[in-house]
């Protein structure tokens, strides 16, 4: 009995481990499987696929390379402060710079905006890659509705020589032009009141006097035109009287004409004959007797289109009356004395 349970506790024994031994053996041959599956820990992974390598990593890639090399093969710039005045005839220069060595090369003016015209480059004497973009600007060029205007325009290399082939080779295979741009500006310069014309300084009282103003606005030109005042101003006492409001006798006869050059004529009438010539006031706001004018005052005062102002101009005017001035005497009646009706009474005697 005993020999017996001996016996099967030794197969057992032998069992359990012949099933250890084969566990063993599949988990070190699975370990040598994954190993020559995934390669040994320095060996590429990805080198079955190395038709995939065709592609270069983005920052290779020859395109920007060459975008760099052309943004440094060479450079335009203007002025610091380009800008043009309207109505002037102005320039501002522009530099070419290389990075490379080139021996002679052409820059071409292109790229202007449409109603853009006149505009021209030339080279400045005496000054290496050294140009001038050159303007006469017209007037209207910057828009009513804005007080400046941006304009852009390109200058182009062309027919880069250099001794160096690799040079003329870059520059034939990058891009040559570069945009610039500049500001118009209206002009600075303010209007002036430069005549008045048949206005004398007597008008006669009941007539009518045509006469003109003439303006200069340099800013101004056919459609924006200047524009004029005519106003009174300040207290109308004197030391010797007082003055009529003459703007009250002007009226307008007629749109502005524009002479050219800048120059304006503005048409009135004086007219002290549908307007009402009072009297003829002292110090004292009294009537002067034998008065033979009334003397009337009016400013004048232009605004350029631009908006500048002018300089302030007065103008006297005196009005002639048809007949001398009669001071008015207002004399208190003196109350008529009545007589009475009342009969005196007579005595009654017995």
């Amino acid at each position: 009995m005993s020999n017996l349970v001996i016996k099967r506790f030794s197969r057992n024994h032998e069992n359990r481990g012949l099933v250890l031994s084969i566990t063993v053996a599949s988990c070190i041959a699975s370990f040598i499987l994954g190993l020559i599956g995934c390669g040994s820990p320095g060996s590429d992974p990805t080198a079955q696929y190395s038709d995939l390598k065709a592609t270069v990593a983005p920052h290779k890639e020859a395109a920007r390379e060459q975008s760099v090399l052309e943004a440094g093969a060479y450079s335009i710039e203007a002025e610091k402060d380009a800008t043009l005045i309207e109505g002037e005839s102005q320039s501002f220069k522009v530099f070419v710079r290389f990075n490379q060595k080139v021996d002679s090369y052409d820059l071409k003016l292109v790229g202007v905006p449409s109603d853009v015209s006149g505009l021209s480059l030339s080279k400045v004497d005496g000054e290496t890659n050294a140009f001038k973009i050159n303007w006469t600007v017209p007037k209207g060029t910057v828009p009513s509705t804005a007080s400046a205007r941006t304009i852009a325009f390109k200058l182009e290399l062309a027919n880069v020589k250099s001794s160096d082939g690799a040079v003329e080779v870059l520059f034939r295979s990058i891009s040559l032009a570069r945009e610039l741009k500049f500001t118009v500006r209206r002009t600075g310069k303010r209007p002036e009141i430069v005549k008045d014309n048949e206005l004398p300084a007597e008008v006669a009282q009941g007539s009518l006097v045509p006469f003109t103003i003439d303006i200069v606005d340099p800013a101004s030109y056919d459609g924006f035109a200047p524009r004029l005042d005519i106003y009174f101003q300040g207290t109308n006492k004197t030391g010797t009287g007082y003055e009529a409001n003459a703007a009250t006798y002007v009226r307008i006869d007629g749109a502005p004409k524009n002479r050219g050059n800048g120059v304006w004529t503005f048409s009135y009438v004086f007219d002290t004959k549908n307007n009402d010539v009072g009297a003829q006031l002292d110090s004292e706001g009294k009537r002067i007797d034998g008065a033979t004018h009334l003397q009337s005052r009016l400013y004048l005062k232009a605004y350029s289109a631009s908006g500048g102002v002018s300089n302030e101009r007065v103008k006297i005017i005196k009005i002639k009356y048809q007949i001398p001035q009669v001071a008015i005497v207002r004399e208190c009646p003196t109350p008529a004395i009545q007589k009475s009706t009342t009969k005196p009474a007579v005595a009654v005697t017995k």
